[in-house]
């Protein structure tokens, strides 16, 4: 059976590169919460916030259609259609994500005076955080690169868990010396890790299409649907943005960093429920692009059931343990975290029905109903976004994580349905899960 292989082949590598990278996002929140003060933290998160927006907007959907198309090209052995891929994903990364540097440089002091407590120091990470967000954009590019090509057990360690990992280690190594990091500090380190990250990312990329035996037909048979793709994919990756760290921006807007760091590491706990999605989705893209691109509707039902019932079983137990026990869990982090138990419960509930739907926006992205899952998430996105407005006010970190938690059940559920009527399937129909087991 194709499910059984494509499990057995990638999962288990793809879980246990996963694991580091959910375990770096964990480590780096500890370490932060321990060695540097609260609004350090707060005040770094908001630029990493700030930084990964600028990358969405750079790709201008070229991460997503990469996704999508190197499965396609993959599937068709064109090794023209992959060189085709590179180049143009590639200049559009590189000569957007300077356009976007140089704007977040001359609009540092209006930003830091938003969202910065200390607008000069504000101003200054700012600045660092523009320069250095071109590099992060071309990293996140080869990440999408190599999960075309199948390699989404490697594609893991570009990612910002396994980056952060590194800082974490820098941090300890400061307080070794009774040093203790400021954000812009912390940017800055960010920066120099990043530099290293994108020289080996670009290196294995074009290793990898070097090595390649594909055969160069004559003909492109997708340029049109590449770009006529990219507004759609633009669009999904900015509300994807903005449900993992919109609101966090939305936050530091209405209050000062001690919230948003509260508010950030509650994410980041609730993440670890959600890494299983992640694992899967690094490996699923490409399939159910190439499952749909055969007209093979059998193994993408089977296949988008079956992992759905997998990611619930493998998220249920640290679910269970984050709602039952959060004041000890928050304990290890200092007195400081301590009142974040309901922001805790609140972002674990949201990322438990995330999880239980499986892959569900994905396979609509991948096979062929962009326009359904962009107006799902439109929605989703729109009343989330009223809701915090009207809950960060009143409620902090406790408001955030209520808009987020609507936001996700509302793109969750209309997206089940949705599936349900374009392919005559339930993704949470976990006997037909059971039974393919079996």
């Amino acid at each position: 059976m194709l499910v059984k292989k494509v499990m057995k082949s990638q999962l288990l590598t793809t879980f246990s590169a996963r694991g580091i990278a959910a375990g770096g996002t964990f480590l780096l929140s500890y370490v932060l919460a321990t060695f540097v003060t609260v609004q350090a933290f707060g005040a770094f998160m908001l630029c990493l916030s700030v930084m990964i927006g600028v990358q969405v907007f750079t790709s201008l959907g070229t991460d997503r259609a990469t996704l999508k198309f190197m499965g396609i090209a993959t599937s068709n052995s064109n090794k023209k259609e992959v060189k085709w891929i590179y180049q143009r994903s590639m200049y559009v990364n590189i000569l957007v994500g300077c356009l976007f540097s140089v704007l977040l440089w001359f609009f540092a002091p209006a930003i830091a005076q938003m969202l910065f407590s200390s607008v000069e120091n504000g101003v200054d990470s700012l600045k660092v955080t523009a320069v250095i967000s071109p590099l992060y954009s071309v990293i996140y590019l080869c990440n999408f690169l190599m999960k075309g090509w199948g390699r989404a057990n490697v594609s893991c360690f570009f990612e910002i868990g396994c980056i952060s990992i590194i800082l974490s280690i820098l941090v300890v190594l400061g307080s070794l010396f009774d040093y203790e990091f400021s954000a812009l500090e912390l940017v800055l380190a960010l920066g120099y890790i990043l530099f290293f990250y994108l020289l080996l990312a670009v290196w294995y990329v074009l290793k990898i299409y070097k090595d390649c035996r594909f055969v160069s037909l004559e003909k492109v048979s997708f340029s049109r649907g590449f770009y006529k793709s990219l507004p759609d994919f633009l669009l999904v990756g900015i509300i994807f943005y903005y449900t993992q760290w919109g609101a966090g921006i939305v936050l530091g807007f209405f209050h000062d960093e001690r919230d948003v760091a509260i508010f950030s590491l509650g994410l980041r706990l609730a993440m670890i429920i959600g890494f299983i999605l992640t694992v899967y989705d690094s490996i699923l893209g490409p399939r159910f692009a190439r499952l749909q691109h055969e007209n093979d509707q059998k193994n993408l039902r089977e296949l988008a059931q079956k992992s759905a019932f997998q990611m619930t079983c493998a998220a249920f137990i640290p679910a269970a343990v984050f709602l039952v026990w959060p004041e000890a869990v928050l304990g290890l982090f200092g007195s400081d975290y301590s009142g974040a138990s309901s922001v805790l419960r609140i972002l674990v509930v949201a990322q438990l029905i995330n999880v239980m739907t499986g892959s569900i926006i994905l396979l609509l992205l991948m096979a062929g109903e962009q326009k359904s899952a962009r107006n799902i998430l439109i929605w989703s996105v729109v009343i989330g976004g009223l809701a915090s407005l009207l809950l960060i006010p009143m409620y902090n970190a406790n408001g955030a994580a209520l808009s987020l938690l609507l936001c996700l059940l509302i793109q969750n559920v209309v997206a089940l349905y949705v599936v349900n009527k374009k392919f005559g399937f339930l993704v949470i129909d976990w006997r037909e899960a059971v039974k393919f087991n079996s």
